[in-house]
């Protein structure tokens, strides 16, 4: 019982501790891409970048932190998948002050089935291995 707790705290931790890395890689790219205040900067030439790369690195560290979660549990592997995904979706309207924009609601709906996917791919990999 208590690895499969552990499997959702290190699997959301791993996830947020990927995200946070990737945000200050993004951020010091953008600070190095400023040339100025106001109309000197040239950021909305890379804003939609930024946007789609975000997007990318949210459902990347979720699927991470979905396939951690699920290589670790003992049982009842999507159960804990879908706690971690659940959690990291907490994790992520917190942060962004429980935002209700369009792009957010996005987020948060879609990062559930990537986490479930991490974890769907761990039980394949673990069962592949029981079989070998």
């Amino acid at each position: 019982m208590l690895r499969n707790i552990m499997s959702v705290v290190i699997g959301v931790i791993i996830a947020a501790a990927l995200f946070s890395l990737a945000a200050l890689i993004m951020l010091l790219t953008i600070a190095s891409k400023v040339k100025g205040h106001g109309e000197e900067s040239d950021l909305d030439g890379i804003s939609k970048v930024f946007d789609v790369v975000s997007f990318l690195v949210i459902f990347t560290c979720c699927f991470i932190g979905g396939y951690i979660t699920g290589r670790i549990s003992t049982k009842k592997d999507m159960i804990h998948g879908a706690i971690t995904g659940i959690v990291l979706i907490v994790l992520l309207a917190y942060a962004s002050d429980f935002d209700k924009s369009t792009e957010a609601i996005i987020y948060y709906v879609v990062i559930l089935p990537f986490t479930l996917i991490g974890t769907l791919m761990a039980v394949r990999v673990k069962k592949r291995k029981k079989l070998i």
